[in-house]
């Protein structure tokens, strides 16, 4: 799988899953639309960076995969608390990606 056919893949997973996780923590309208929006600004940018580091660096895998997720985790807890009227951002933003990055552990472990 290409570079290009990985980001397309990965973005339409996450929002697949993030979307209707977030329907399910109460997020409505307006607030569904910046899952959609944070989700298109941090996912890209972690998918191809972990590429990079996967192929550049002889750090283990799971030391830029952390910090690269957390920083998604990060960007879109902001995102919440600033653009959403949501009482609890970092716990919104740390269910919907911890569910979104195991979803894609098992993706990737028994499909693809």
């Amino acid at each position: 799988m290409n570079i290009y056919q990985a980001l397309a893949l990965s973005l339409v997973l996450t929002e697949a899953v993030e979307l209707p996780v977030c329907l399910a923590m109460g997020f409505r309208g307006r607030e569904l639309v910046i899952v959609l929006l944070a989700n298109i600004v941090t996912n890209p940018p972690v998918v191809f960076l972990r590429h990079v580091f996967s192929a550049f660096t002889p750090l283990p895998e799971w030391s830029f995969t952390l910090a690269l997720e957390l920083g998604a985790f990060a960007a879109e807890a902001f995102i919440y608390l600033r653009a959403t009227e949501r009482k609890r951002p970092m716990l919104d933003s740390f269910i919907a990606n911890a569910v979104s990055y195991s979803i894609g552990l098992a993706i990737n472990a028994f499909i693809l």
